[in-house]
Parts: structure tokens; sequence; C-alpha cells
């Protein structure tokens, strides 16, 4: 049985199968069809472009260890293999140590590859390709995720090479669909991006990153569950309701939760199994007396038209069986106000009235047919929801943020700041509040925030 002291040794030493941790033989790999035949392999992509690879911190640390725990021959193949797939959708890759040295090479675009590793019983990493323009303006940031059960001892290479394979995949579908990236490179040529009238900066296009301007105190006792589902598995998509969730991580992250302690899911890992198993199995065996525990939602929410209730929305939900698709958020509540942590704090970027935004009603139903029921938050909660529960959410096109979550996140920077140089939840909601109102009626619809909870709760402290 593999225990959580070497989750990233499995990992590594079968990322390419058999690279000696398990003596079982099998057919070479599926090449090219035209691999030694003297013809270049299948390229495609953006082949005008030149990127230069940098390798974040995580993805240093996880090939060190892979080094030190003697796979290191798997590991340079793993990354010969990622270096081959930016070589096939790109007209020059290089290697780079920095974004001095890649920027020094003369390319086009930077791509920041962050690779994180929770192998334990399950092969489960994340990787993210984040680019980057001159200047160092993220243009495009392309995640791929995998979490498949390992099915015995004899499957560990087999299963370890199909969550490769699946998330290399995922990258590479990912630069060749990606309309930023086109853009930018239609922009470099000189042609307009596509449906538009002139050639625009590709950095000037797309939305902005937002970025911690702080870095809190390390905190091991903290723990978080952060959910962002963009594009559903039978229902309409939530616009950049994962670019939200990604943002929010890195915040808590900068606000001291271990990467580690935050659960992060987004699109078809968030689905009902998954929130189920993190909100019910996963904080009640993690959360102390003491911790402070987060739950952030970014994505559709639903009014059960019979009882009022509210219901947030996993990727799999079914509008028309949400009690048996559905998270209510009364069961939320309840589940997190019986953890033994000191404080609780829930943010939703999410509306319930069924009216659009991010809501949705099963086929047929019209909106505002019922009075919501709200529940009230525990005591040692305090939640931020986005909207009342009649309204209906928005969402910055420029930023490419929900609203709500653009100002919550702007006030953590400090801009939220009260005279105790502190970030507390009512000064938050005092800065985002008249921010939400305002972006809200620019777009002819009226959204507020809601605070429920203790206000005096300090976020950030500077």
């Amino acid at each position: 049985m593999m225990t959580n002291r070497y989750p990233a040794l499995v990992f590594i030493c079968a990322l390419i199968q058999a690279a000696g941790c398990v003596g079982v033989t099998s057919m070479p790999a599926r090449q090219d069809p035209f691999a030694g035949l003297g013809l270049p392999q299948a390229r495609g992509g953006h082949q005008n472009l030149s990127v230069a690879l940098v390798a974040s911190a995580n993805t240093k640390a996880t090939v060190d260890f892979g080094h030190k725990m003697l796979a290191g021959s798997a590991t340079d193949k793993w990354l010969k293999q990622e270096f081959e797939l930016f070589r096939r959708n790109f007209g020059k890759a290089v290697h780079a140590g920095s974004l001095a040295e890649a920027w020094a090479a003369g390319v086009d675009l930077v791509a920041v590859l962050d690779v994180y590793d929770q192998t334990r019983t399950a092969c489960k990493y994340d990787e993210t390709a984040v680019f980057l323009a001159p200047g160092d303006a993220e243009i495009e940031r392309i995640r791929a995720a995998t979490d498949i059960p390992f099915r015995g001892p004899f499957s560990i290479n087999a299963v370890l090479k199909e969550c490769v394979e699946d998330v290399q995949s995922q990258i590479e579908r990912g630069i060749r669909e990606s309309k930023a990236l086109r853009d930018f490179a239609r922009a470099k040529s000189g042609a307009a991006p596509a449906a538009a009238s002139a050639a625009v900066p590709a950095a000037k296009a797309r939305p902005e990153t937002l970025r911690p301007g702080f870095q809190g105190k390390a905190d091991e006792s903290s723990f978080a569950v952060v959910v962002g589902i963009e594009r559903y598995s039978r229902i309409a998509q939530a616009d950049f309701a994962e670019r939200d969730a990604q943002a929010m991580t890195e915040y808590l992250l900068a606000m001291g939760f271990a990467r580690r302690n935050i659960i992060h899911l987004a699109g078809a890992e968030a689905s009902y199994s998954s929130l189920k198993k993190y909100l019910e199995s996963w904080l009640p065996r993690n959360v102390q007396p003491g911790s402070r525990v987060f739950f952030y939602f970014s994505g559709h929410g639903a009014p059960d038209a019979a009882t009022g209730e509210a219901y947030l929305l996993p990727w799999d939900a079914d509008p028309s069986f949400l009690k048996d698709t559905a998270y209510p958020t009364k069961k939320l509540y309840e589940q997190l106000a019986g953890l033994p942590a000191k404080e609780v704090l829930v943010a939703m970027d999410a509306c319930f009235s069924g009216a659009g935004g991010r809501s949705v009603l099963p086929k047929g139903a019209r909106p505002l047919v019922v009075k919501l029921e709200t529940p009230t938050a525990p005591r040692n909660m305090t939640v931020f929801a986005a909207a009342s529960a009649e309204q209906m959410t928005s969402t910055l096109e420029e930023q490419g943020h929900g609203t709500f979550t653009y100002y919550f996140l702007q006030g953590l920077s400090a801009a939220a700041k009260g005279s105790a140089q502190a970030v507390t939840a009512q000064s938050l909601y005092d800065y985002l509040k008249p921010k939400v109102q305002d972006a809200a009626r620019r777009q002819n619809r009226d959204q507020d925030p809601v605070l429920q909870g203790r206000g005096d709760r300090e976020l950030v402290r500077f």
C-alpha cells in the first residue's frame, strides 16, 4: 500500500512506463506514424511563434525529488516529452532557467510550466501552462488535471502512463484551441485577430491577472476547498468561474494557507461526488480546534421551485433533479458549522434566483416564481454572497472575472485595509459592496452583495 511519505516517488518513477520501480515489461510506447521515416512528426498549433519553457518552483521541486529518489531517468524522459509537446506546437521551443534568461533568448512567448502532484492511492496531479507576452503580461493559462485510481500494485505503470498521456493531451488540445494564442500570433504577423477589424496587442486584449500584493504568515492549520466550474456537463457555462477559482487559490496561498491544505476543484473535477467527499470526509478528518476553514464557490446556483431551497451546482448537476445532483447551501452551512474550526469563511460567486447570470432553472421553468429560502450563517461562520436572493450576478468582461470575486480579491490586496492595518470581513464588505453595485448598474441590473456573520474577523494583516 502506498503511503503519504512518498507520493511523488511513485508518480515520477512511472511517468514513463517501466523506469525501474516496477519490473513489468510491456509493448513499446506507440510512436508518431512518421517516426523513423525521415519525415517530421505531425506539427500543429502556432508555428509562427517561438516559446521558452520555464519551470515553476513546484515543477522544480518535483524534478529534484525524482532525481534524489533514483528515478532520474524517468524524470528526464518525462521532461523530454513535455518539451516535445511544445516543440510540436510552436515554430521554436527552448529551455530557460528564469524569465530573464527566457526573454534574452529572443522568443515571442514564455510558458511557465507548473506541475503539482498529489498522487496517493490514485494518480492525481495537475499541470498548468501560463503563457506570458513581453512585459510578463499573462495572455493565456491552460490547466489540465487527472485523478485515476490505482487498480492494484500491478496497475501502477499502466495507470500512471494513462495519467501522463491524459494531462499532456489536455494541455496540447488547449494550446491548439486557444483563441488568445491565435490572436497573439495573428497580431505578430500583422493580421487582425479573428472577428476584429484591426490587430490588437494580445497583452491588452486579454483579461488582467489578479496577483496578491502581500504574503501572510504560514499557517499549517488552515484548510480550504476552492471550486470553480465554467463549462458544465449539461448546462450553460458560467463565464470566468475557473479564472475566479484560480485567482482565489493564489490569494489563499498568500494568506498563509499551505498548498497541500487547499483542495482546488475545477471543471469536471468539481463533480457532485468530489464536492461531497471533500466537504463531508476530507475537512472533518483534517480540521482541528483552532483551524481556519475557507470555502469558495464560483459557478452556477439554482433554486428549488417547490421548496425555495438554494443549491450549488457541481459540474455534473441536473437542474431537473437538484436533490440528487446538487449541493444545498443549507447542508453546506450545517456541514461547515459542525467542524471544530475556530472560524469558517464562505464566499460564493453564484446566484440562486433562476433569473440568469450564474443561476439556472430546469428547462421550461420560469425565474422568480418563489421566494428563496436563505439559510442563516451559524455563529462561527462568516458568509459572503455575491448577490441577494432575488438578484442575478454579473461578470466583468474586461477584467475576466465575476464582479464579486474581482472586488473581493482587490479588497484583500489592501484596498479594504482599515486604520488597524488589517482587512476584516466588515472592511472588505464595505469596500466591495459599492464597487459591485456600481459595476452592476452599468450593466443595467442590481447586484447587492450580502455579508452574514461576524464582521470583525480579521482576514489579512499588513
